[in-house]
């Protein structure tokens, strides 16, 4: 068919065929995704060839330059090695701790077990612990473990440590301590009633006074003292020739109120009642209670005064 007789009868051109543009269009589609391709594969073909150089610098890097712990490990058998023919050489040569050692020039503080260090033995010997010898310590080698402390400034610091210089002087015997000053309780007396009455004198005013043994420290009147001492002197003015008993027994009623030896003897000899007694200090010391007051009732057993001795 001629091209020419495709148009219609009112002059306008006919639309050219679909199927035709589709065929125009697919061969540039497919050209750009090969070079999507292209420049895809040539990025990631340029990362991997980075990446394998990289590792393989790390890798010749690590290989040149062994790790730290590997050398510190490695050198710990090696020292122990030659601690232990060390030892295998004093024992033929017979030197023990406290001697020269001629090779090393040193001299032999102890032997002991690397693996148990807190043992420690004088003459070189097989470790009782490990299946190895014992290894010398010397006196300034840098294994000793009792040559020298040393102590960073800041620990100082932090506990206040002070350094001086090692005289021959005399200590001084003052020694600043905390403590609680408290009473002897082992030297320690209670002064207490022998009888009901009343506080007629009050020889000592407060806490803390200073007394000494035998001191007055109070005058009580016991009134039932009266009754007792006027039977004892009544029974003595009697004119009879068998008043022993009658005596004895008005003594023995003077001691049950209360009285004492003293008081007794006093209201013997003078002839008079004594209704007062003077309550006296057994120790010399001070007065830490004082519970008496003069015009106060007291009664038997009641405690008037504590002193303790100094």
């Amino acid at each position: 068919m001629n091209p020419a007789h495709n148009a219609t009868n009112d002059g306008s051109s006919a639309a050219p065929p679909p199927v035709a543009r589709t065929n125009r269009a697919a061969p540039r589609l497919l050209l750009i995704v090969l070079a999507v391709a292209a420049v895809a594969g040539a990025g990631y073909a340029l990362y991997a060839l980075g990446m394998q150089r990289g590792m393989s610098h790390q890798s010749a890097a690590d290989m040149a330059r062994p790790p730290a712990q590997t050398t510190a490990t490695a050198a710990v058998p090696q020292g122990i090695a030659q601690g232990e023919d060390a030892t295998r050489r004093h024992i033929s040569s017979g030197i023990k701790a406290g001697d020269i050692d001629p090779v090393a020039g040193r001299k032999v503080l102890y032997y002991h077990d690397p693996m148990v260090p807190g043992n420690k033995f004088d003459k070189p010997a097989k470790s009782p612990f490990m299946d190895m010898m014992l290894v010398p310590v010397y006196a300034d080698g840098g294994n000793s473990d009792n040559s020298s402390v040393a102590v960073s400034p800041r620990v100082q610091q932090n506990l206040g440590l002070r350094s001086a210089e090692v005289v021959e002087a005399m200590l001084a015997p003052e020694v600043s301590a905390v403590g609680a000053i408290v009473w002897n309780e082992r030297d320690q007396v209670i002064v207490q009633a022998r009888a009901s009455g009343f506080v007629e004198k009050l020889l000592v005013r407060a806490t803390l006074d200073r007394v000494q043994a035998g001191q007055a420290l109070a005058e009580i009147y016991v009134p039932e003292w009266i009754a007792a001492q006027e039977e004892f002197l009544s029974v003595r003015r009697m004119q009879s020739t068998d008043l022993a008993g009658l005596i004895d027994g008005a003594r023995q009623r003077m001691r049950q109120v209360g009285m004492g030896e003293a008081q007794i003897a006093a209201v013997e000899r003078s002839g008079l009642t004594q209704p007062r007694i003077a309550i006296t200090a057994p120790i010399g010391g001070v007065v830490t209670e004082l519970m008496a007051r003069e015009g106060m009732a007291v009664m038997a057993g009641a405690t008037l005064f504590r002193i303790n001795g100094t």
